[in-house]
C-alpha cells in the first residue's frame, strides 16, 4: 500500500515529455518537392498556368504527388527522431523515395489521367527534387548542433566497454542533448558517478528524480524487483530501455534481430552479402574495367611496353600469385617495374630499392603499373575498389600478428582501396601501418556503398595527378 501511495504521488509531480518530431525537416521537404514540379513546369513549358493548378488535371497531380511523397516518407521512416545516420545513407533513402515517387506518378498518369506522362517534364521534376532535397538535407545537417530535446538519464550496471559504446552512440545520435545523471552498480567505473548499488535503485526512483530515461545493462535484482521498478518508471513517465551487455562479446559490429517476441544479437551482415549489392558492384567493375581496357589500355600499352623494354629487355608484364577473395590464390597482372630478380615473391619494394628501374619508378609513382590489373577486374579475380592483395608470404605473416587481417578477404581485392586514398599505400615496414590499413579495409566491407566506390576512384585519380609521398 505504501508503494502505491508513493507512486501515485509521483505522477502528480512529473510531466510526460512530448514526443519530438522533425517538423522543420518535414516542412522543408514538402516545400522543395512542390518547388521542383513548379520549376520543371517553367523549364519545360516556359510558363506556369496558375488557373490550371487551381482547376482540373494539374490540381489532381499536385495533390497526388504530395500524398504519395508523404506516404513514402512515412513508409521508409524518413523522419525518425532517433535516426541520425551517415549523410550518405540519408541521401540514399531520399533517392530511393524519389524513384518510387517517379514510378507512382507515371502510374497515376496512365490510370487516373489516362494519358502518357510527358517524359522531359516528369524526369526533370524528379531530378530537380533530388538535387534540392539532397541539398536541403546537407544544409540542415550542417546548421544543426543539437536538434533534439534534452533529456537526463541513469544507467544500471554495464561493463566499462558497454558504457563506452553507449556514450559514443549518444554523442553521435543526440549531440549535446543527453545528460548522464549517474549509474547504479556494485562495481564503480572510472569517470562515471556511482549513485548507489543495485538495491538502492528502487528508493531512488521513489524519490521522484528528475530523469527521463533508465538504461538497463544488468542488475542482481530479482525478476520481481525489476518488474516493480518498471512499474514505477511507467507511472513516472520514465522511459526504460534495455541495452545488451553482451555486445562486448562481438569482435566487430553486430545487429539486433527479432524472432517472434525475442530479440537476439548476431554479427552484422556486410552489405556485399546481399545479392543486389553484389550485382551492383560487379556491374560497376565490368563497366569501369571495360572502358579502361577499350579506351586507355590500347594507348598506354605500346608506350609503356617500349619504355620498359628499352631500359631492361625482358617481359613487359609481371604476374605474381596473390591472396584474393575468400583466401583463394590468383595471379595478379602489373607492368614490370623491377629488374628480374629472385626476391620478388618475398621482399616488398622499399624506398631507393636497387631492383626498381628508372621507368619502373615513374610507373610506380604515377600508379600506371597497376593498370593491367583491370584485366583481373574484368576476369572477376579483383574489383576496382577493395583491400589491396598481398603476397602469399605476407598474408601468412600478418594473419599471425593481426587478429582481423583475414576478414579483409571476405571481399574481392581492389586496384585501389579506402586505405590507399587515406594515405596508407606503399610498403608496410612497420606493423602499425598494416594495422591501420586493415582497419580501413574492415570498415570498408562493413559499410560498403556504390557512392563509396565512386569516391575512392575519384580520390585515387586525384592523388595520382597530385603525386603521393608514399608511392614507390
Amino acid at each position: 500500500m505504501e508503494l502505491s501511495t508513493q507512486v501515485a504521488a509521483s505522477t502528480h509531480t512529473r510531466v510526460m515529455r512530448a514526443t519530438p518530431h522533425r517538423y522543420d525537416l518535414i516542412a522543408t521537404d514538402f516545400i522543395l518537392i512542390n518547388l521542383s514540379f513548379f520549376l520543371a513546369s517553367l523549364l519545360t513549358y516556359g510558363v506556369f498556368d496558375y488557373d490550371s493548378v487551381i482547376n482540373g488535371r494539374n490540381l489532381a497531380l499536385v495533390v497526388f504527388v504530395n500524398i504519395a511523397w508523404g506516404w513514402l516518407c512515412v513508409y521508409f521512416n524518413a523522419y525518425r527522431w532517433y535516426e541520425r545516420v551517415r549523410m550518405e545513407q540519408q541521401l540514399s533513402k531520399v533517392f530511393k523515395i524519389l524513384v518510387f515517387l517517379l514510378s507512382f506518378t507515371s502510374l497515376f498518369y496512365y490510370n487516373v489521367l489516362h494519358e502518357a506522362p510527358y517524359t522531359p517534364f516528369i524526369l526533370l521534376a524528379h531530378g530537380i527534387a533530388l538535387v534540392l532535397i539532397s541539398t536541403g538535407r546537407v544544409f540542415h545537417r550542417l546548421r544543426e548542433e543539437s536538434p533534439f530535446e534534452k533529456f537526463r538519464y541513469v544507467i544500471v550496471g554495464g561493463k566499462a566497454e558497454n558504457l563506452r559504446q553507449l556514450f559514443k552512440a549518444f554523442d553521435y545520435c543526440f549531440p549535446g542533448s543527453a545528460e548522464l545523471v549517474g549509474r547504479f552498480g556494485n562495481t564503480p567505473h572510472a569517470n562515471v558517478a556511482n549513485i548507489g548499488k543495485y538495491h538502492d535503485l528502487k528508493q531512488y526512483l521513489l524519490s521522484r528524480p528528475n530523469i527521463d530515461k533508465l538504461i538497463f545493462f544488468h542488475s542482481d535484482l530479482t525478476l520481481q524487483e525489476e518488474r516493480e521498478i518498471m512499474r514505477i518508471c511507467e507511472n513516472q513517465f520514465i522511459d526504460v530501455e534495455v541495452a545488451p551487455r553482451e555486445t562486448t562479446l562481438f569482435p566487430r559490429t553486430y545487429k539486433s534481430q527479432q524472432l517472434g517476441d525475442l530479440s537476439i544479437l548476431t554479427l552484422k551482415e556486410e552489405p556485399l552479402t546481399a545479392l543486389r549489392n553484389k550485382v551492383i558492384k560487379r556491374t560497376f567493375d565490368l563497366v569501369v574495367s571495360t572502358l579502361v581496357i577499350l579506351f586507355i589500355f590500347p594507348i598506354l600499352m605500346p608506350i609503356v611496353a617500349i619504355a620498359i623494354y628499352r631500359e631492361d629487355p625482358g617481359p613487359i608484364f609481371f604476374r605474381q600469385e596473390r591472396t584474393g577473395y575468400r583466401n583463394n590464390v590468383f595471379r595478379m597482372w602489373k607492368f614490370r617495374s623491377m629488374r628480374i630478380n629472385e626476391r620478388s615473391d618475398s621482399k616488398q619494394a622499399t624506398r631507393d630499392d636497387d631492383r626498381i628501374t628508372r621507368v619502373g619508378a615513374f610507373l610506380r609513382k604515377t600508379s600506371l603499373d597497376e593498370f593491367p590489373q583491370f584485366i583481373n577486374v574484368f576476369m572477376g579475380d579483383m574489383s576496382v575498389v577493395g583491400p589491396r592483395p598481398h603476397m602469399i608470404k605476407h598474408t601468412e605473416e600478418y594473419a599471425r600478428i593481426i587478429d582481423t587481417f583475414m576478414i579483409r578477404h571476405k571481399v574481392k581485392p581492389g586496384v585501389t582501396g579506402l586505405a590507399q586514398i587515406n594515405g596508407y599505400r606503399g610498403p608496410t615496414d612497420e606493423i602499425w601501418k598494416m594495422e591501420k590499413r586493415v582497419e580501413y579495409d574492415v570498415w570498408y566491407l562493413e559499410n560498403w556503398s556504390l557512392l563509396m566506390d565512386i569516391r575512392c576512384v575519384v580520390m585515387t585519380v586525384y592523388n595520382a595527378v597530385r603525386g603521393e609521398e608514399n608511392a614507390l
